[in-house]
């Protein structure tokens, strides 16, 4: 399917938030991946430090293109980007 940003609900294939929430377990770092191809998200991990959740956000995009990993803490703020669109 290409890429649509709209919310699943709404016909897109961006699952963040309805598939999935970008808020970490209390305590906890998540990172999301995105495959900037074709839309895809998906919870890649939750860590228990920000230093951990940024290394597998690096090593997961590294030499990597049409891929970004986000990383959120348990409210929900985004603390970290890696990849390249």
């Amino acid at each position: 399917m290409p890429y649509d940003p709209r919310p699943i609900s709404q016909g897109g294939n961006r699952g963040i938030d309805e598939k999935f929430s970008r808020k970490a377990p209390t305590g906890k770092f998540r990172v999301v991946g995105v495959d900037t191809f074709d839309g895809d998200d998906w919870v890649e991990g939750d860590f228990d430090a920000f230093d951990e959740a940024k290394k597998r956000a690096d090593e997961e995009t590294k030499d990597k293109q049409m891929l970004i990993m986000h990383v959120y803490n348990d409210v929900g703020t985004h603390c970290y980007e890696a990849g390249e669109f």
